[in-house]
């Protein structure tokens, strides 16, 4: 095999194979070459590529190969029945039987309402308000409603608590200072106002738990309640003290609460507790 790289012989074909730093024409490839048998072969480089080029030009696809246009008909067709049915079976419309599946709301209500959930159901106001004590009370008072002795009062069986809804409502609204006696005991310390911190759903959710747990049982406080008297105090600023607090009468209640069950029909005063709802006669046979 010739690899003579002084000659200078232009080659009549454009392929120059480097290897190594030399330069190899491709027609030192035309060497006969021997083989087992006996007989010559020469291997040519011009029509080994001429060969590979036919392959990869019968091997490139058009865009018809690619997808073939005639099998766009079926799936036309089955977009066409799937949407034709989806429009007449879901909520665009009568179908085509004349049933109307579309979602009818009730009157005046809205899609995204709470049409179906009563928050002011006193189990769903009483979890709320237990979740607001988790966040707000029970570090200083605790779970258990019992307190710290010595440092923060209980609020289980609390006078200051199951009394009237006012003096409670109070509290919370404008926090508390200096010393407090609980349930004979003495404690002085201070409990911060929520009125500026929390709206009056919070804080009515949040007495009517502490009223309704550990064995405390009071009526419960509404929203609109604790609206009435945040009017009442607005002017107040500084934080309660046990004489302040003693000078609410101790079963004085807040106004009656459009949510509360009470009998529309039968008025009730201010300061005084709404009448309970009526108890169904037993039956009789």
């Amino acid at each position: 095999m010739s690899s003579d790289s002084s000659d200078t012989t232009p080659s009549n074909n454009p392929l120059d194979v480097a290897v190594e730093g030399l330069v190899i024409r491709p027609d030192a490839f035309d060497t006969p070459v021997a083989t087992s048998n006996g007989s010559d072969r020469k291997t040519m480089v011009a029509p080994a590529l001429a060969a590979v080029a036919r392959e990869k030009a019968d091997l490139s696809l058009t865009a018809t190969q690619v997808f073939p246009l005639w099998a766009l008909i079926p799936i036309i067709g089955v977009v066409l029945a799937a949407g034709s049915f989806l429009g007449a079976n879901m909520a665009l419309g009568p179908n085509v039987k004349g049933y109307d599946y579309a979602l009818q709301f009730p009157d005046g209500a809205e899609l995204g309402s709470d049409m179906a959930v009563d928050e002011y159901d006193p189990k769903i106001w009483l979890a709320k308000g237990k979740g607001e004590y988790a966040t707000v009370c029970a570090s200083c008072h605790q779970a258990t409603g019992e307190g710290v002795p010595g440092q923060f009062p209980p609020l289980k069986i609390s006078e200051w608590v199951i009394g009237g809804e006012e003096r409670a409502t109070a509290i919370l609204l404008h926090g508390i200072v200096g010393p407090l006696q609980v349930n004979g005991k003495s404690y002085n310390g201070a409990m911060p106002a929520q009125g500026a911190l929390k709206n009056n759903k919070s804080i009515a959710q949040l007495i009517s738990y502490i009223r309704n747990e550990w064995g405390n049982k009071a009526s419960i406080v509404y929203d609109d309640q604790v609206g009435e008297l945040r009017k009442k105090l607005a002017s107040r600023t500084a934080p309660y003290t046990e004489a302040e607090l003693k000078a609410i009468p101790e079963d004085a209640n807040l106004p009656p609460s459009k949510h509360g069950l009470v009998d529309p029909a039968v008025p009730v005063a201010a300061g005084t507790a709404p009448a309970a709802a009526p108890v169904p006669a037993p039956a009789t046979k």
